[in-house]
């Protein structure tokens, strides 16, 4: 049997936990988050977290990167790092001792494929967004999100 901490570690750390595939019982929304990885983000080496169509809370013990996933949510989709209390420049949210990070967030869409948003932070505090593998805008990012709002 998995206790709390065991799945938890399981489905955020990294390791090879597989999300439950999705049936046509589960209620997806246009706009609802699929996955999101990161590579480099403040605490993380490498993640890819797969959520199921209900999420509206992350859980875990203290310590285990619960704040450092809605921070990347925030900026992935945009957002500036005030909104979040926590760093002042956006490349204070690099792992320490790296170039850069990258922020990728998979929203679903009903009508198409699902909508990739990446967004790659450099030292220089500067930002390549990315929207389904194109080349994209700050605006083009907030736009969306406001679409799917």
């Amino acid at each position: 049997e998995v206790n709390g901490k065991q799945w938890y570690q399981r489905r955020v750390r990294g390791t090879n936990f597989s999300p439950p595939p999705m049936s046509q019982t589960e209620s997806w929304v246009t706009g609802s988050l699929v996955r999101i990885k990161l590579r480099n983000f403040v605490t993380y080496d490498a993640v890819e977290v797969s959520t199921g169509c209900h999420l509206n809370i992350i859980i875990g013990p203290n310590g285990t990167g619960k704040s450092t996933i809605v921070c990347a949510l925030c900026l992935g989709l945009g957002g500036k790092t005030n909104l979040l209390g926590r760093a002042r420049e956006i490349a204070e949210f690099i792992k320490h001792g790296r170039d850069k990070a990258l922020i990728e967030i998979e929203l679903f869409n009903k009508e198409g494929p699902n909508y990739v948003v990446q967004r790659t932070i450099t030292n220089d505090n500067k930002s390549d967004w990315k929207i389904n593998r194109r080349t994209a805008t700050t605006k083009e990012v907030l736009e969306l999100t406001r679409k799917l709002n």
